[in-house]
């Protein structure tokens, strides 16, 4: 048994929390636009910091690695051996929006395929914060 303390959450909750500036919303969406671009089916979760760490360890066990920049040398459950700064092509990629509380913020995932989108909102349930902390 774990904590869990992942909710599904939409866009729409992060444009109307007031924990970025105004600006900071508008440039988000910006950017998001252009990633739903290449990576068209998004889900947006509210999550601690272990929960993202633990779930993106299961996205890379189950899709490959992260599209993109790899953040995986700050990771609590990390995937990636390879240290310093390096890049890797995949089918999905996350981006941190803010935090609302304490280690605890608004994260979303971007799937090139619907496949993967589906099998991912089939996981949810079983987000937690891993391993590390057991009750």
């Amino acid at each position: 048994m774990t904590y869990r303390t992942a909710i599904l959450s939409t866009i729409d909750d992060y444009l109307g929390a007031e924990d970025d500036s105004d600006e900071e919303r508008a440039k988000q969406s910006l950017l998001r636009n252009n990633r739903l671009l290449r990576f068209p089916h998004a889900v947006m979760l509210q999550l601690a910091y272990p929960e993202l760490d633990f779930v993106n360890r299961w996205c890379w066990e189950n899709f490959g690695p992260r599209d993109g920049d790899c953040t995986q040398y700050q990771s609590e459950y990390r995937v990636c051996d390879i240290d310093g700064q390096h890049a890797h092509s995949g089918v999905w990629v996350d981006h941190w929006f803010t935090k609302t509380d304490y280690d605890f913020g608004f994260n979303e995932w971007y799937f090139a395929a619907k496949c993967d989108y589906d099998r991912f909102l089939m996981h949810i349930p079983n987000i937690n914060w891993g391993e590390n902390y057991a009750k």
